[in-house]
């Protein structure tokens, strides 16, 4: 892996992208051999948060209700406005999964000097309902997690939580019909396998934090002494 997420290219995945190649996930530009997901020119200009370990960032500020909660941590700024929202449509809706793999492995190998992930025992994807899953044909927090797994080791739990009901879409609710769409979501299916272990859970985005809180609150009632620490792709303004 060559520094800042780009692999130096072999002769068959050169001949591969000749006659497949691949384009931008932000600009649609073609891709180079050496690029990976992004272009250059998109990866450096990506609205990336930094992580510091004693500040309050964005995504802990909207999940300081959760007592388990340890820490968390956003890569990117998530704005309507911007080409980079492109990242999670392709992750959710245009059937590019990869491109989670590839922004949450360079995200966790940014995260892992600063220490985020210390006393972390294991990756919790945000779950999605089984219908979801089948129409969409992934849980797209499942590739985030091994984008993490493949920067840290950490194993993924996917059978302890699931998602029991789908809420309506949240685009254009209140920050007050959004926390009340998202309750009532999840339920833990196995909590021994999560009972007394730091587990990291990951997901897309977060708006108003209403759905992290409404699967942690969950995992809170049901585990005995859970400690939570969460990652997303995004935060939004």
């Amino acid at each position: 892996m060559e520094a800042g997420g780009f692999r130096r290219p072999g002769l068959v995945r050169k001949l591969f992208e000749f006659v497949f190649p691949h384009y931008c996930k932000v600009c649609g530009h073609r891709l180079d051999p050496s690029e990976e997901q992004l272009c250059v020119t998109c990866y450096l200009g990506m609205p990336r948060l930094e992580y510091r370990r004693n500040d309050i960032n964005p995504t802990e500020r909207m999940l300081l209700a959760e007592k388990s909660l340890v820490r968390a941590a956003s890569v990117l700024h998530y704005s309507k406005e911007s080409d980079y929202r492109n990242i999670l449509f392709h992750l959710k809706y245009w059937r590019h999964p990869q491109v989670g793999v590839w922004l949450a492995r360079v995200g966790a190998q940014e995260l892992i000097p600063q220490g985020f992930f210390e006393g972390i025992d294991c990756i919790v994807p945000m779950p999605i309902t089984y219908w979801k899953e089948i129409k969409r044909g992934y849980n797209q927090c499942s590739f985030i997690a091994k984008g993490i797994r493949q920067a840290t080791g950490l194993p993924i739990v996917n059978n302890a939580v699931k998602r029991v009901h789908e809420h309506s879409k949240q685009a254009g609710l209140g920050k007050y019909q959004r926390w009340n769409n998202a309750q009532n979501l999840f339920a833990v299916t196995n909590p021994s396998m999560l009972q007394g272990k730091h587990v990291l859970v990951v997901d897309d985005v977060v708006t108003t934090g209403a759905t992290l809180c409404s699967l942690i609150d969950v995992m809170e009632a049901k585990i005995p002494n859970l400690r939570v620490s969460v990652f997303t792709l995004a935060v939004a303004d």
